[in-house]
């Protein structure tokens, strides 16, 4: 079972204050399922405030972003630097065999926001450590947590990633 306050006092153990200042599990359709952030710093902008939910959600949603388009190009995480700072995104995944031929989309992915002079290096080490803490919880729950396939079965035509208006609440019928 996941609990929703140690994944927060696990998410607050890799930031180092103040280059690595927020960490985010969100799923891979950019959804924020747990964070810790710490106060910015004065190069940060506002000294001693804590970032927002909304700017936590933007970072979040360009998390999942990152990982669309870098998945497999770039190996097993995916690098930006943006106005944002600098976000890496890894998958919280136990490792695969090279020969498993499975492809499946993680069911979280871990990432980590800093500033623009945070090391690449340092970050990768503290989201590999993590994830794979992680995973094996992870792992447990995907038979209840599967994500979104981006491709219809039924039709091989792409999934939307937004809700129908015929299943909406408060359609009415015509």
């Amino acid at each position: 079972m996941l609990v929703l306050q140690s994944l927060h006092n696990y998410l607050a153990q890799v930031l180092s204050p103040p280059s690595i200042h927020t960490a985010l599990l969100v799923t891979p359709e950019g959804a924020l399922v747990s964070y810790a952030p710490t106060p910015l710093t004065a190069t940060q902008g506002d000294l001693g405030r804590v970032r927002s939910k909304d700017e936590v959600r933007k970072v979040a949603g360009l998390s999942a972003e990152v990982w669309a388009e870098t998945r497999g190009v770039e190996g097993e995480e995916g690098m930006v630097e943006s106005e944002l700072g600098r976000i890496l995104v890894f998958a919280v995944e136990e490792p695969r065999e090279e020969n498993s031929g499975s492809a499946e989309e993680p069911l979280l992915l871990l990432a980590l926001n800093g500033t623009t002079d945070a090391d690449w290096e340092r970050m990768s080490k503290k989201a590999r450590k993590l994830a794979a803490f992680l995973a094996p919880s992870v792992n447990k729950q995907r038979g209840q947590m599967q994500p979104v396939s981006p491709v219809s079965p039924a039709n091989g035509a792409p999934k939307s990633r937004t809700r129908s208006t015929a299943t909406s609440p408060g359609r009415t019928q015509r």
